[in-house]
């Protein structure tokens, strides 16, 4: 529970703006909603901030100054005067990191915070790929035209991320049970662009059918 307003104070603060802030007191943020099934609203000091928030997006960049808030958690077109959860946090600036409301392995609603390395990449790409689903540990895997694994990467379990340097161009792949060379998801292409950032969540259960991977693509410079 604590947890998920964690997640939230967070959303509240990055969405005050920065028009009295200086760089050095502002924080960055990226909230991904990785819960099926549960759109919210979010309110902050009593203001609707975020309404009809839904499964499977992802909010950001989300920059705002350090500071306390109060938030709600609602239903989504509940009464904000009965909500869900409800608290006040006083969070720091300086970072750039993505929140990810989302699934434990065993299915129970839980949060992982993720430091984001968008640093320059000198014409490279880059590929962070995040496992907040409700699923086994799992490798990400690339494949020839035939089919057949020719990379691995991982195991990368519930909560734990992978990245990988890459060159630019068009790849496939797709996601394998540690242990194993049965592709449960995929085979996927991606085209991947120099001086960008690819950063991959699987989301949702595997054994409920709600399973997907949703990408955000940030291009970073040179």
């Amino acid at each position: 529970m604590r947890k998920l307003l964690v997640l939230l104070a967070v959303l509240a603060v990055l969405s005050l703006g920065v028009s009295a802030a200086s760089a050095s007191n502002t924080a960055t943020a990226y909230v991904v909603h990785g819960i099926p099934g549960v759109p919210v609203d979010v309110y902050i000091n009593g203001k609707l901030t975020v309404p009809n928030f839904q499964p499977g997006k992802i909010l950001g960049p989300l920059t705002g100054p350090a500071g306390s808030a109060h938030v709600a958690l609602v239903v989504a077109g509940g009464n904000p005067a009965n909500p869900v959860l409800a608290g006040t946090f006083t969070f720091p600036a300086g970072s750039n990191w993505t929140v990810v409301a989302h699934l434990s392995e065993a299915g129970a609603p839980t949060v992982s915070v993720f430091e984001n390395d968008f640093s320059r990449l000198n014409g490279q790409s880059r590929l962070i790929a995040r496992h907040t689903a409700a699923a086994p540990a799992v490798d990400a895997v690339l494949l020839n035209g035939s089919g057949d694994i020719i990379a691995r990467v991982g195991p990368v379990a519930n909560g734990q991320q992978g990245v990988v340097p890459f060159a630019p161009g068009k790849y496939t792949g797709g996601l394998v049970p540690t242990g194993t060379d049965t592709i449960v998801f995929g085979p996927l292409s991606q085209n991947m662009r120099p001086n960008t950032v690819y950063v991959s969540y699987a989301i949702g259960s595997l054994a409920g059918g709600t399973f997907q991977v949703i990408t955000q693509v940030v291009n970073v410079g040179r």
